[in-house]
């Protein structure tokens, strides 16, 4: 019987195979460098200082909270004036536009209770909701 021979094809492949190896060992080793097992509980600790940058280090100066810092301050209740810019028969919603700051405040049926008409003048409460502004309360003038 002969010998079986070595071509060209047979070399490349093996030689894939050696270095599939060696990187499979090498990734291997790293993850053994690089593995928190076993390490104390401190050196995992992450902190941020002052100025809101993340350090190994705890802060220096410790920060007190004060009351005051809890406390947010309330919305007054008022009422702003506007016009109806806008209003969809069919689906029966609108909008509402405040004379101030000029913004569209959403409207529909189902809130007010009663309809509103293009043009018509109001006086108005709203509030934020993930749309945006949302009328809350509507009195027409």
């Amino acid at each position: 019987m002969g010998q079986s021979q070595q071509t060209f094809r047979k070399k490349e492949i093996a030689k894939k195979k050696l270095q599939k190896r060696k990187e499979k060992e090498e990734r291997k080793a790293q993850r053994e460098d690089s593995n928190d097992k076993g390490k104390a509980l401190e050196e995992m600790f992450a902190y941020v200082d002052e100025n809101g940058n993340i350090s190994d280090k705890p802060p220096v100066k410790k920060y007190e909270f004060k009351e005051e810092d809890l406390i947010r301050p309330e919305v007054e209740d008022v009422y702003s004036f506007g016009k109806v810019s806008f209003y969809n028969e069919a689906g029966q919603y609108g909008f509402i536009r405040d004379n101030e700051t000029r913004e569209n405040v959403y409207f529909n049926f189902k809130i007010l209770g009663f309809v509103l008409h293009q043009d018509q003048k109001v006086k108005f409460k709203s509030q934020s909701s993930k749309q945006g502004l949302q009328v809350t309360e509507v009195i027409v003038l």
